[in-house]
């Protein structure tokens, strides 16, 4: 995990919907950008593993506008290197409580 300095929480207060994941799933692969990503599930939802913060963020907020809901982004002190400290950014998106009717990147 050494090089994927960030965190995308995906999570739901409910069953994430098939379309909404394929959706999530399809926005991810399409506005990775040059990012390498993990995807794990986890409870209520999805952990996202990506080594750009800026693709991060930009495929956080693709995700806010085709399926919904609201942001919490925070940051952790992981360890100095190189002189420098290390943080790994955690973004968390709450999908919204009625289910998404989004069909992202297939028909």
């Amino acid at each position: 995990m050494s090089n994927h300095d960030t965190l995308i929480q995906i999570r739901a207060s409910r069953e994430i919907k098939e379309n909404e994941r394929r959706s999530i799933l399809n926005i991810i692969d399409r506005y990775k950008g040059e990012s390498e990503y993990q995807i794990s599930d986890a409870k209520n939802g999805y952990d996202v593993y990506m080594s750009s913060l800026n693709d991060a963020r930009h495929t956080v907020a693709k995700i806010l506008k085709i399926v919904g809901g609201k942001k919490i982004e925070s940051t952790k002190y992981i360890k100095v290197q190189d002189g420098k400290a290390v943080y790994r950014f955690t973004l968390c998106v709450r999908l919204p409580k009625k289910p998404s009717n989004a069909k992202y990147g297939f028909g």
